[in-house]
């Protein structure tokens, strides 16, 4: 299979996910395209995989049906909640900004030129070029694609603080939280058990050597 083919290929799977999770929400074509800035048109082109969404397109769409943005890379499931509201193409021209000079950076940190990393890619240089200046939307397979020839993953270019980054963030607290042994989680879910989560965050903050001053002192008075 081609380089092209397996790009069409992941769009298109891309597109299936992001058709069943709006169905899934009851948005229609036209309200989930408002929320993240694409027309209807535009959306439904993604959903068939004639066109990939770009990340920061896809961050709104994960944000606004409260899915985690990796169930759309390795399939988890999701919850749901109400959002503030965004401006979708305020925040998707900034996101593409960001992440394309992030992209540039990541390649110059790796000594590639725009063409060799083009050639690695499979991509033209001036498309590079725009995607780096924050021009154009980076479809995401395409994405992913730069990203992988910059050893790098598609996870590094996520949101981690705007509105939808915070939202990722907790998510993923959330997520590890469930996954702590069931007696740890009603510990910590105590109203009477925060002065010793308190007391573990400041301690995490003291030093090894004071740490163990502090132990020694405790064993001093004890013994």
């Amino acid at each position: 299979m081609s380089d092209q083919q397996m790009l069409s290929l992941r769009g298109k799977i891309l597109g299936a996910m992001m058709r069943k999770a709006r169905l899934a929400s009851g948005k229609s074509l036209s309200e989930m395209s408002e929320l993240i800035g694409a027309t209807g048109g535009s959306l439904s082109s993604m959903e068939r995989g004639s066109r990939a969404a770009s990340l920061p397109e896809l961050e709104l769409f994960a944000y606004y049906l409260n899915l985690p943005l990796r169930q759309f890379l390795s399939g988890e499931d999701s919850s749901r909640r109400s959002k503030e509201d965004l401006n979708p193409k305020l925040v998707v021209a900034l996101r593409q900004r960001m992440i394309g000079a992030l992209l540039r950076t990541h390649r110059t940190e790796a000594g590639l030129s725009m063409r060799e990393l083009a050639e690695m890619a499979g991509l033209s240089s001036r498309r590079v070029s725009t995607y780096e200046q924050g021009e154009k939307p980076i479809p995401l397979p395409e994405l992913e694609v730069l990203a992988n020839a910059l050893g790098r993953q598609v996870e590094d270019y996520l949101d981690t603080e705007g509105t939808v980054g915070e939202w990722d963030a907790a998510q993923q607290a959330f997520a590890a939280f469930l996954e702590l042994p069931a007696e740890l989680r009603q510990f910590l879910s105590e109203p009477i058990n925060r002065p010793y989560l308190d007391l573990a965050r400041n301690l995490s903050d003291v030093s090894v050597d004071k740490l163990r001053t502090l132990g020694q002192g405790l064993l001093d008075i004890t013994l």
